[in-house]
């Protein structure tokens, strides 16, 4: 993390709070940390990385940045980046206590909602990416186990819908039997990001693992990790990589959301005369998301080999641009 005392204090002050436990999931929270660090290596800034042990010590920091932005303490810039959804409501309370500091800026990250009054917020839909390697996972897999952290974060219930209609969007499939079944760890808004490996490795085995090829894909922060990790130690599942590249014998593709980029555009945005925009939505189309192929790490490369050389991939991303920007409306 960057030493906001290294560089002179008239410089721009950028200050991020992440959700509890968050960071060192080795995903999505990690490479909005490794964007606020490039970004304030690059432009010159001072950053201040909050990652809080508990709920209650996230709501109180979130509550101190605001009252301390509330009011101009200097001529110094500051954004304060949020980026848990856990804090949704009373950000979306409180978040007009900034309009009084013409000198203070907020971005809330992950949300299709836009903030009434100051702050900007920023949102890249997993959807089509998501909607891409259902229909991967469908075409080569018997046997689909969705994970999902919770239903109440947007992010990863776009997520979960965007896998599920392209499993079921009738693309030309190996197994005429394949099933897909969704799975949620918790059902409050900040749970189901961290699980223990015994937890894991009990809804693994809970499933009737009948059919001969098995896949797991876990939308689900830092316990995907340890989902990962159970398939590479006992070598009996498939599994798809989230929100990091996570190239292994038994991981056939890797879904990604290039955050850390997306972090480094919203922050050249703040810094320029004409700031960032009230809203902004970087999308599949845009390679803000996309899905990155393992096929020679996997037993099922052969279908693979087959589904590549016949075009298949070339039209699914087709569709899934289109459906992408037709979800939710």
């Amino acid at each position: 993390m960057s030493d906001p005392d290294d560089v002179p204090s008239t410089a721009p002050l950028v200050s991020v709070l992440y959700d509890p436990g968050a960071l060192g999931d080795r995903g999505y929270n990690d490479l909005v940390y490794r964007g606020i660090e490039n970004a304030a290596y690059n432009y010159g800034l001072r950053a201040l990385q909050l990652s809080p042990t508990s709920e209650a010590e996230g709501l109180a920091t979130l509550q101190t940045i605001l009252d301390q932005m509330s009011v101009p303490q200097d001529t110094v810039r500051r954004l304060f980046i949020v980026a848990g959804a856990s804090y949704d409501s009373y950000l979306r309370e409180n978040n007009r206590r900034l309009e009084n500091n013409p000198y203070a800026d907020l971005l809330y990250l992950e949300t299709s909602l836009p903030l009434e009054g100051k702050g900007s917020t920023l949102y890249l839909p997993y959807y089509g990416a998501m909607y891409e390697a259902g229909a991967i996972a469908h075409a080569v897999y018997e046997d689909v186990l969705l994970i999902g952290a919770n239903p109440k974060v947007e992010s990863v219930r776009s997520a979960v819908d965007g896998f599920t209609d392209g499993f079921n969007a009738g693309y030309p499939h190996f197994y005429d039997d394949g099933q897909l079944v969704t799975c949620w760890l918790s059902d409050d808004a900040s749970g189901g990001f961290s699980i223990a490996d015994s937890t894991a490795i009990r809804i693994m085995n809970d499933r009737d693992w009948e059919s001969v090829s098995q896949l797991i894909v876990p939308v689900c922060g830092g316990a995907a990790g340890t989902f990962q990790r159970m398939c590479d130690m006992f070598g009996r599942y498939d599994y798809m990589g989230i929100d990091t590249s996570a190239e292994a014998r038994n991981c056939p593709c890797s879904i990604i959301k290039h955050i850390d980029r997306a972090i480094s555009v919203c922050i050249e945005q703040w810094l320029s005369s004409e700031g960032m925009p009230k809203h902004q939505r970087l999308s599949f189309a845009d390679g803000y998301t996309e899905v990155i192929l393992h096929p020679y790490t996997t037993g099922q490369k052969y279908l693979f080999e087959e589904m590549l050389t016949d075009g298949f991939f070339d039209s699914m991303y087709e569709d899934a641009v289109k459906k992408e920007a037709e979800y939710g409306l």
